[in-house]
């Protein structure tokens, strides 16, 4: 079995070549600036987000921007412990565009082409770990599930803090939808929604109880 290090490296190295040899694409994604996943190898839990922002590609991890200090008020509030999670992107590198003041970069959406390029990186993630619970953060990585078990594209809006017992690349395991915590920084009226959500996953796990 290939280490998750390897895994990372051939994904990486594979989507690089696949981008650079598509001019759309290659246009579209401008520096590849990669972060891997970061956790415990053996974690119970996969969280997955969307990709990485300046904050991340800064320090190699994700989650450690405005969005990861969100993520961080509310895990602790729930009383699970961030280290015991694996972290991952639903996209690896940062989706970037031109920013208004000249030389500065801003975040742009994923294309759907993107989405499922990072399919195969994602899954092999998940194959190695062999998580009990996924939790998906906003509608990209929820996207990304889909396609993986090529299944109708879900709506956050009608789907999230709602579990469900799926097979993801052979393994039985639990998927819990949420909202992005990026999202309530912009309609805060999402704060108590994604709080909610987060607590029901915390009596999910709670007692090491992860069906539905």
């Amino acid at each position: 079995m290939k280490s998750l290090n390897e895994i990372n490296i051939f994904r990486k190295n594979e989507l690089e070549g696949i981008i650079s040899g598509d001019e759309k694409l290659s246009e579209l994604a401008g520096e590849l600036d990669f972060v891997f996943g970061y956790g415990p190898e053996n974690a119970e839990t996969v969280l997955i987000g969307e990709a990485p922002g300046k904050d991340e590609v800064r320090s190699g991890r994700p989650f450690v921007g405005k969005a990861g200090a969100i993520l961080s008020g509310i895990l602790e509030a729930t009383g699970i412990e961030r280290e015991s999670l694996y972290m991952t992107n639903a996209v690896k590198y940062r989706l970037a565009r031109p920013g208004k003041r000249p030389g500065t970069l801003a975040n742009r959406p994923a294309s759907s082409a993107e989405v499922r390029l990072g399919t195969g990186w994602l899954e092999d993630e998940i194959g190695f770990i062999k998580p009990r619970l996924i939790i998906t953060l906003g509608s990209v990585p929820l996207k990304a599930l889909c396609f993986i078990a090529n299944c109708g594209i879900l709506d956050i809006g009608s789907c999230h803090g709602r579990a469900a017992n799926v097979n993801i690349c052979g393994i039985s395991t639990v998927h819990v939808p949420l909202y992005h915590p990026a999202s309530q920084i912009y309609n805060r009226d999402l704060k108590d929604v994604f709080a909610a959500d987060f607590e029901a996953v915390r009596r999910l796990t709670e007692g090491g109880i992860l069906y539905v």
